[in-house]
């Protein structure tokens, strides 16, 4: 009788033990999407839009391999070339937790800045729970030390005619019929696309577009992911 207590008890700790290693160090699946790549440099300024996003994905992937708990699946490597409906196939397959797709923005008088982020937009079946990620985007890049544009940082994007970009802030929560961005199409888990900084203005691109500064966003980006997930309480 003893034995047999014995062992039940040697099961029940070896369970409990089990149980908090799985739910503790359980890999999240993050997919990280560099924007453009390949023969596409996306948006060219001071620097080529592709140089930030492959360089900030690096380092945000680094980070992600380091914390332990995180399956890190890129949608391309880097120097790659691939369409955004083959990288947004090859994150559907996935199935993640979450997708972060990393960009620049530019325009022409080149005084434009700050951030700003497009989650899912309304109607979606991720809305709700990428307009939380972007949220948390948002703030984790304002206290880094950047401007939000948009209020809050946070906007709805879309393709009227095709080509044509309509941008709203997120106070619009109308259900349009228009397109959206291809990299947060059909998936189940928060995706939201960044814009990082302005490539078209020196000084935006001097905190969050050279080598130093795609660090400090892809530090922001990694506590945002951590307080999505809420992994910073198992730290």
């Amino acid at each position: 009788m003893r034995r047999l207590m014995l062992l039940a008890l040697l099961f029940i700790v070896g369970y409990g033990g089990f149980f908090l290693y799985y739910r503790y160090s359980k890999p999240y699946t993050v997919v990280l999407d560099a924007g453009h790549g390949g023969v596409d440099v996306g948006s060219s300024g001071v620097i080529d839009e592709v140089e930030l996003t492959e360089q900030t994905v690096a380092a945000l992937t680094e980070r992600l391999k380091a914390d332990g708990r995180f399956r890190v699946v890129l949608t391309r490597e880097a120097g790659q070339g691939m369409s955004i409906d083959d990288r947004n196939h090859k994150a559907v397959r996935i199935q993640p937790d979450l997708l972060l797709s990393v960009h620049a923005n530019a325009e022409e008088s080149g005084t434009a800045e700050g951030f700003e982020c497009y989650p899912a937009v309304p109607g979606m079946e991720n809305h709700e729970v990428s307009m939380a990620f972007a949220l948390i985007l948002a703030e984790e890049m304002e206290a880094a030390g950047s401007a939000l544009r948009g209020g809050n940082g946070v906007r709805f994007g879309y393709y009227v005619n095709g080509d044509e970009k309509l941008l709203v802030d997120s106070t619009d929560t109308t259900i349009y019929s228009y397109d959206t961005f291809g990299i947060l199409k059909h998936l189940d888990c928060a995706a939201v696309l960044v814009e990082q900084c302005f490539v078209t203005n020196a000084a935006d691109v001097e905190r969050f577009g050279t080598e130093e500064g795609c660090q400090k966003a892809a530090q922001a980006y990694y506590q945002a992911i951590l307080r999505y997930l809420h992994a910073e309480e198992q730290s």
